[in-house]
């Protein structure tokens, strides 16, 4: 950085990928613990996202779309990986590589876990201070459904008295006073 505050070399690149990294972190918090005002600052306002088969159009509207779908399920994870940033004259761009594991109901008690692997191409533009997704392209390359096979581990890991911490789909996930212990819910 200069005497006066401008980024010289690689540290423009760097800023510019922590910046995009950063953002698809919150991307994927914002869909497990389905926070819909978080999951709508990834995105640009007028974005548009294209989910193949399944979404095309803007983040209101993704989200009006996804979240009771994700809230009828029993829960989900979504994992982000292996992130390419491109930065230049023809714009900002990335790749990132997404596993989506959905646990959903079945007939009766059963459950199984549909897991998706697949790719977000995201173009991105500065807007208020950070990094926003202005068109997403979601590629599927590959997905399969497994049951969920119900064992018991008592043996192998032993129960003690200790309660469970669980994991929440809201605000009221133990994360958020972890993370953001002096906010009231503002995670930008």
């Amino acid at each position: 950085m200069t005497s006066d505050g401008a980024f010289v070399g690689a540290s423009v690149e760097t800023g510019v990928e922590t910046g995009v990294a950063q953002t698809l972190y919150r991307y994927a918090r914002a869909m497990d613990r389905m926070d819909a005002d978080l999951a709508l600052r990834c995105f640009a306002p007028d974005a548009h996202i294209y989910y193949g088969g399944k979404f095309s159009g803007t983040p209101a509207g993704f989200v009006e779309w996804l979240w009771p779908l994700h809230a009828g399920m029993v829960g989900h994870q979504h994992l982000i990986s292996n992130i390419l940033v491109e930065h230049g004259a023809a714009g900002t761009a990335s790749e990132a590589y997404v596993m989506t594991t959905l646990r959903m109901h079945g007939t009766g008690d059963e459950q199984f876990d549909y897991v998706s692997r697949g790719r977000y191409l995201d173009r991105w533009e500065p807007f208020e201070g950070r990094w926003r997704i202005v068109d997403r392209l979601y590629v599927t390359d590959l997905s399969t459904t497994v049951p969920v096979v119900r064992r018991d581990t008592s043996a192998a890991l032993p129960v003690n008295d200790l309660p469970l911490v669980p994991s929440l789909r809201s605000p009221d996930d133990p994360s958020y006073a972890r993370l953001f212990p002096h906010a009231e819910h503002d995670v930008n």
